[in-house]
This record gives C-alpha cells, sequence and structure tokens, in this order.
C-alpha cells in the first residue's frame, strides 16, 4: 500500500486547528491565572481591612471619650488607669493625660489611615476637655514627639464635590464619589459615643469598599462636661 503526504489544504488545516487548540488552552490558562490573581488580592485586601478593624475595634472598646473629630481624623481617650473607687485614682482616671490619647488619622496623599499616639508612653502632661486638639497634633508632631503606624494603606481619595475635604465627607446624606474618611454628624465630645469610616481600597487592591464603625462600649463622661 502507497503512502501518500499531506496535501498542501490538510496541512493547512491541520494548522489551522492546532492553532484554535493552542489558542483556547492559552486563553483558558491566562484567565485561571487571572482569576487566581484577582482572588490573591481580594483575600491580601480583606486581611488587612480584618487586621485594621480589630485594632480599631479593640480601642473603640477601651476608649472613654472621642475627643476630636472631624473628615479626615479622630481622636479617642484611652484611660490607662483601672477604675475604682479611692480618691487618688479617680482624680487620675479624670485626667486626661499625652500618652492616653490616640488618634486615628487620613493621609489623603500617602493613602493611609494611620494610628498616631505619644512616643513616650510615660508622658503624664493633663489637658483640658476644651483643649484645641488639632493644634495640640500639629504642635507634638513639629516636636518629633509622635509614632505614627499605618493601620490600613492603599485607600484612594478621589475628591469630594463640592467642598473637598473641608467639610465632612456626608453632604446631603449621601456618600460624594470614592474618597475615603470619617462621617461626622456631630463634634461634641460629651454626647458622641459612635464614630464611623467610609473608604475605598485602590484598583489594585480590587477596589473595596472599606467601613469601620466604633460605638464605646465604656464611654463615661469627662467631669467637665454639662
Amino acid at each position: 500500500m502507497k503512502r501518500r503526504g499531506f496535501t498542501l489544504i490538510e496541512v493547512l488545516i491541520a494548522s489551522l486547528i492546532s492553532t484554535v487548540v493552542a489558542g483556547a488552552v492559552i486563553g483558558t490558562i491566562r484567565a485561571v491565572t487571572d482569576s487566581t490573581k484577582a482572588l490573591d488580592i481580594s483575600a491580601q485586601a480583606m486581611s488587612r481591612v480584618a487586621r485594621a478593624d480589630a485594632r480599631i475595634a479593640d480601642h473603640a472598646n477601651r476608649a472613654r471619650m472621642i475627643l476630636d473629630q472631624s473628615a479626615l481624623e479622630i481622636l479617642l481617650w484611652l484611660p490607662t488607669e483601672p477604675f475604682t473607687s479611692s480618691a487618688t485614682n479617680t482624680s487620675d482616671y479624670d485626667s486626661i493625660q499625652a500618652n492616653e490619647l490616640a488618634w486615628y488619622v487620613m493621609n489623603t496623599s500617602a493613602g493611609t489611615l494611620s494610628l498616631v499616639y505619644t512616643t513616650n508612653r510615660n508622658d503624664r502632661t493633663k489637658y483640658s476637655l476644651s483643649t484645641n486638639w488639632a493644634n495640640l497634633r500639629t504642635s507634638l508632631t513639629s516636636q518629633g514627639a509622635l509614632t505614627s503606624i499605618a493601620v490600613l494603606e492603599g485607600l484612594t481619595n478621589e475628591p469630594i464635590e463640592p467642598n473637598d475635604f473641608n467639610e465632612p465627607v456626608i453632604l446631603n446624606q449621601q456618600i460624594h464619589s470614592r474618597a475615603s474618611g470619617f462621617r461626622v454628624q456631630d463634634n461634641d465630645p460629651c454626647s458622641v459615643r459612635r464614630f464611623s469610616f467610609d473608604g475605598y481600597l485602590g484598583e489594585d487592591l480590587g477596589g473595596l469598599n472599606v467601613q469601620f464603625s466604633g460605638r464605646l462600649l465604656n464611654g463615661q463622661n469627662h467631669p467637665d462636661c454639662p
């Protein structure tokens, strides 16, 4: 029996089929790879958010008051003394001391939410409830007296319309654009017992919407509150 060679048409058809099959295989591999990468990015983003949420929840649970808040930062008062009925302890417990201050600050340029506190953990400088806390943080920063730790990175900050971050994140009861920041409805430290943060991770982190909220479970007013 004579063996015949492939005709040109048969060779072209075989080549075409091979190309189609190879393309399909490569396409499937790419799809699986892209899907795996997307899942990995999503898992990393969720892990970051979970760690940040745990830290913030711990502070919210221990905080006595929310001393100050704006669209870009909040200040928690975390007493270091255990509460007892002794006169000395009560006096110390009612004093707002430097090492009891914990700021959470949104850095719009770096896209980070950071925990800021006094570097000297033995600094027991006392402050009144009426202290201008924003000015205090600025002053302590210029003195190099504060430590900052990024709690969450990769946050986006597209501008808020029309007033940018000089106004609260909530405008007309709706969140405008994909800006990250704190919701501010009342800034009275004697009555506010809750804070919340809305943000978005960048597209390279899956564009995940981030929401933190904290309710002061052990909130107690300062003696200077009415």
